[in-house]
């Protein structure tokens, strides 16, 4: 997610990737926030910014869909390479410890 900081004319003046005071969730899709990178002179930097939380956060999603497809058995968790499994197994028990949640409901998640 972005979240934005506006002025008082209402256009944005910063973004940021968790929310806080001051801020507003803002769509991914919103023409405004292309804009507002556009024209930023550290635009690249923050461009790199934007894919590197977008590519955390689909990390996330594919760990769900992985969790989705064991749980309908159209694939197995050995179907996946030993390091897969690994990394995942590892995450798993990492995300336990700090009781994040999932995008899907935790009743829905494969425990190994």
């Amino acid at each position: 997610m972005i979240y934005i900081e506006r002025d008082n004319q209402g256009d944005i003046q910063n973004i940021q990737f968790s929310p806080g005071t001051n801020l507003e969730e803002i769509s991914l899709h919103d023409p405004k926030l292309k804009q507002y990178i556009e024209q930023q002179p550290n635009g690249d930097e923050i461009i790199q910014k934007v894919l590197n939380q977008l590519d955390l956060d689909m990390v996330r999603v594919i760990e769900d869909l992985i969790d989705i497809l064991i749980d309908k058995n159209l694939m197995l968790f050995t179907d996946l390479p030993d390091p897969v499994q690994n990394k995942i197994l590892f995450k798993k028990s990492i995300r336990n410890i700090s009781n994040n949640t999932s995008i899907i409901e935790d009743e829905e998640l494969i425990n190994f």
